[in-house]
This record gives C-alpha cells, sequence and structure tokens, in this order.
C-alpha cells in the first residue's frame, strides 16, 4: 500500500490521502494515481478509455443497462491486461 496526496487545493478543494494500490471503482484494476473525479476512478476510466489500448470505453448507470456496460468495460480491460503481460 502506497499513501498519497491528491492536492484538489487549487480549484477551492482539499488535500485528500489515498491509497494508489486501491481497486477502481470501474474497471477494478489500482488506481494508480489521483484523477480529475478525485481518488476512487483511476485517470484512464474518469478519462473513458482502457489504460491498457486506448480504445475509448464507458459505463452507463447500472439502473439503465442493468450493469452490463460495466461488465464489458471490465471484461476488456481484464483481457488488455493479460494480453500486455504476455508482452512484457
Amino acid at each position: 500500500m502506497a499513501i498519497r496526496i491528491a492536492d484538489y487545493t487549487w480549484c477551492g478543494g482539499p488535500k485528500v490521502e489515498y491509497d494508489d494500490e486501491a481497486p477502481c471503482l470501474i474497471c477494478q484494476q489500482p488506481v494508480g494515481e489521483a484523477s480529475m473525479g478525485g481518488t476512487a476512478i483511476c485517470p484512464a476510466c474518469d478519462c473513458g478509455w482502457c489504460r491498457y489500448c486506448k480504445e475509448r470505453l464507458f459505463a452507463i448507470k447500472e439502473e439503465i443497462d442493468g450493469g452490463s456496460s460495466l461488465r464489458r468495460l471490465r471484461e476488456h480491460v481484464q483481457r488488455c491486461k493479460e494480453w500486455w503481460e504476455t508482452r512484457i
């Protein structure tokens, strides 16, 4: 666990401590860095792209599509992660 500090004081917000290894609420991969939307969502998901292949991805509210877009996003990111790890 690596505790880091996100400084949002430039926009009137607070300084926030966060664990950069905590899972992103959307893709479930480590957050890594704070994003524009805060510290619970990774920058890639916040901007709507896969952190591995840069494909545009998004998830809509579970109440609207029953969670299918979130499942597709998580499956896509996991496949890309596995593919990327075999190339390293």
